[in-house]
């Protein structure tokens, strides 16, 4: 099985993208239960808590799940 978890760059691609719109994407990391969260913030604020329980092999795919979440809900909603 071919993988790629190249989760940090999709979550830097989101951020700037969503930026310009005052909107961020946040991964959690891990404290002990080795689990990552993701939250949505916008204009300094967390606003809301998008997913949890996440193993890093799955990031790249939560990553790109809440970037085309965030744009439908946190910038086209917004307009």
């Amino acid at each position: 099985m071919n993988r790629c978890n190249d989760w940090e760059n999709i979550l830097n691609l989101a951020n700037e993208e969503l930026g310009k719109h005052g909107v961020s994407i946040r991964i959690t990391e891990p404290e002990e239960d080795g689990y990552y969260s993701c939250e949505i913030w916008k204009n300094g604020e967390l606003v809301e808590l998008y997913a949890e329980n996440y193993y890093e092999d799955e990031l790249s795919g939560l990553v790109t799940d809440v970037w085309h979440y965030a744009i439908t809900q946190y910038v086209i909603k917004a307009r």
